[in-house]
């Protein structure tokens, strides 16, 4: 029973620290390319509507906004080796991202769409293609909010499903323990 137990905790244990493990290699897999910046814009006080008439108004037709949050500086990595690059994980992979930027940016402009390219799970941008001016191409903070735009659903992230593999493969032992007692 003991040895069981202690099999069972070594497994999760295990499937968990891999389960951390598979949340940090997409960071690495997008090899350092900056999603394409597609058009920048003003717009003052946008609303929902007001930002999706403008994206559609740039790629054509009908989008549907998939999943709007606000960001904070925390929320984003800074990418090593290239000056004010940064990446942020994106829920729902997004064919399109909008970012919606704070005044006193260097630019006049507050909204940004990005063709998301690098990888579908990362929005990776570059402050100094966005014209933030030197002063702010460090300073990631200046990022309000980001609207992801034609996504997909990804309802299990990836470490919920190493967390319900390394469950069912407890329970799978514990049933082999059962039946080997019996």
């Amino acid at each position: 029973m003991k040895k069981t137990f202690l099999t069972g905790l070594a497994l999760g244990t295990m499937m968990l620290g891999m389960a951390g493990m598979a949340q940090a290699l997409p960071l690495s897999y997008y090899g350092g390319n900056i999603d394409t910046l597609l058009d920048q814009t003003y717009l003052e006080n946008a609303g929902d509507a007001t930002e999706m008439a403008w994206v559609d108004s740039v790629l054509g037709g009908t989008n549907v906004l998939t999943y709007k949050y606000d960001v904070v500086g925390g929320d984003w990595s800074a990418v090593d080796g290239l000056a004010g690059v940064f990446a942020t994980p994106l829920n729902y992979q997004p064919d399109y991202f909008l970012i919606k930027t704070g005044a006193n940016s260097g630019n006049a402009n507050t909204h940004f769409l990005f063709d998301n390219l690098a990888s579908l799970d990362w929005g990776v941008i570059s402050l100094v293609q966005m014209g933030f001016s030197e002063d702010n191409i460090k300073n990631i903070s200046k990022i309000s909010h980001i609207d992801e735009i034609n996504g997909g659903n990804n309802d299990v992230p990836e470490p919920a499903s190493m967390l319900l593999f390394g469950t069912g493969l407890v329970g799978l032992a514990g049933l082999r323990f059962r039946n080997k007692k019996s």
